[in-house]
């Protein structure tokens, strides 16, 4: 009779275990998810404005105005390829354009520019298939979002 009850709990253990490890794993797989989100969110947006700002620094200003969503044989209705040159071209690149911020909204990406001897620039990409671009509304969003790299600078003592 003893050995009916000696038995009793014995794969309790192991069945515990296991349920910790499927619950790690989850929440691991849930964690990898968030991030590869936020670090991929706006890739294509942040390549475009890298790309017409390496187009820009290195005075290839027809590829720019393309990158803009023009054509100097069909130029943007409201922004002509003569005032492109007058905004971007070289008179206006002494030293080479950088990206000083960016702000991600919800139908475009935001990237101020900014190149030693001109004002901050604010352009905008587009979360469209051609991602067309243009000057933004403003240096920053206007719609309610969350500030994380705000607030993370803040808490901990950097710029913001």
């Amino acid at each position: 009779m003893g050995g009916y009850l000696q038995t009793y709990g014995a794969g309790e253990d192991e069945r515990i275990r296991l349920i910790k490890r499927i619950v790690l794993v989850c929440l691991a797989i849930i964690v990898l998810a968030i991030v590869a989100y936020f670090i991929m969110k706006d890739r294509a947006e942040k390549a475009k404005a890298r790309q017409f700002l390496a187009d820009i620094n290195a005075h290839r200003y027809e590829q720019a105005y393309r990158d803009w969503g023009c054509t100097a044989a069909t130029p943007c209705r409201d922004y002509s390829y003569q005032q492109f040159l007058e905004d971007w071209g070289p008179k206006k690149t002494g030293a080479p354009w950088k990206i000083a911020s960016t702000d991600s909204c919800r139908d475009f990406y935001t990237v101020d520019v900014e190149n030693q001897g001109s004002d901050l620039q604010s352009i905008m990409v587009e979360r469209t298939a051609k991602h067309d671009m243009g000057f933004a509304p403003a240096p920053e969003c206007q719609e309610r979002q969350w500030r994380w790299g705000q607030f993370f600078h803040r808490l901990f003592g950097g710029r913001a």
